[in-house]
């Protein structure tokens, strides 16, 4: 199933070795199973998807019900909302794979002196290390956004080689009028497509010894 969103390309941050590491074959690569839970994104109704992408580069979740809003008469539960989402990847013999980067995307009608917050961890089971972005949507923004975070080569998070996996990731979205708590904020779907969309951008690499 396809979303209307754009995957953009990962970009390599190490050296040339791994630049120019080629993506794995066709038919190799695939979703085996989503789970989800959270304020963000509640179980019923369905409210979150996952698609990969064609060449293996990224992968996209679509958020039904992930909107926050902060403002007089507002309860202090609907300024932060998290979803914590499970996604297992077949992976091919001779391959791992780590996040690059994130995408998120979707539409914001803040005040002068409220801001938003979008914060996403992740991890790859097996591995101990857990990787964070940060990314800020600024004061007074009343449009869509767009929000693009590189992950350093050195920090990221990587599967086993040649192994299925899941990766665990964990995002909150947080409307702060902290600074002004007169004024009012909402971050909600996009006005496009009526989905919040994060792209999660692939690094791939072969396992030490592969050809």
């Amino acid at each position: 199933m396809k979303f209307a969103a754009t995957i953009l390309p990962v970009v390599a941050l190490a050296g040339a070795a791994v630049a120019d590491v080629v993506l794995p074959g066709p038919g190799t690569t695939y979703i085996k199973g989503v789970t989800y839970n959270g304020s963000g994104c509640p179980i019923s109704p369905p409210s979150a998807t996952v698609s990969l992408a064609d060449d293996y580069s990224a992968f996209t979740v679509s958020f039904q019900q992930f909107i926050v809003q902060t403002g007089p008469g507002i309860a202090r539960t609907e300024n932060r909302k998290n979803c914590q989402l499970s996604v297992g990847i077949h992976i091919p013999g001779g391959w791992q794979l780590s996040i690059a980067s994130t995408d998120f995307r979707g539409w914001s009608q803040l005040d002068p002196k409220v801001t938003g917050l979008i914060t996403t961890q992740y991890y790859f089971q097996g591995d101990g290390k857990t990787v964070g972005t940060t990314a800020r949507v600024a004061a007074g923004t009343v449009d869509s956004y767009q929000l693009h975070e590189e992950i350093a080569f050195t920090s990221m998070s990587w599967s086993a080689c040649g192994e299925d996996s899941n990766v665990q990731i964990n995002t909150s979205i947080f409307a702060d009028n902290s600074k002004a708590p007169t004024q009012s904020g909402l971050l909600t779907t996009d006005s496009i497509d009526g989905k919040v969309t994060q792209i999660y951008g692939f690094q791939w690499q072969r396992c030490p010894g592969s050809k």
